[in-house]
């Protein structure tokens, strides 16, 4: 009698896997904004600093989902970007009065689904090693 291994249902991967990029990018955020009152970073840096890290949180939040998720690595780390992004746009459509997609509002969005699209092809399955007899 083997043991059949459990999967948890499919919600709680991609939930699991948006609660991690967003907290990520939250922490993220928090750290910049002490290093920018501080003057370690200065303000013409604090845009770069948050294009790599909505990369980062997309990508980890991918790899997280596109590992764990039955479905192909691909299509799971892009559906865990897309709830991401879509989490980042309502609350900037909440927070801001007008966002502006032709500047840095664009850029943000294109870096998420570019750390989507890595944490799909970086996040095959892990390959088991056979025992030989």
């Amino acid at each position: 009698m083997g043991k059949k291994k459990t999967t948890a249902a499919i919600w709680t991967v991609f939930l699991r896997g948006s609660m991690l990029s967003l907290g990520i990018y939250f922490a993220g955020i928090l750290l910049l904004a002490l290093l920018l009152v501080k003057g370690a970073i200065p303000e013409s840096g604090a845009f770069p600093v948050t294009a790599v890290l909505c990369f980062l949180s997309a990508m980890s939040g991918g790899l997280l989902t596109a590992r764990q998720s039955p479905w192909g690595t691909l299509p799971s780390a892009l559906l865990n970007t897309l709830v991401f992004a879509g989490i980042l746009i309502a609350a900037g459509a909440i927070c801001w009065q007008g966002i502006t997609w032709y500047g840095h509002g664009s850029i943000l969005l294109l870096c998420a689904l570019a750390g989507g699209v890595v944490a799909g092809i970086l996040g095959g399955r892990r390959s088991h090693r056979r025992k030989r007899k």
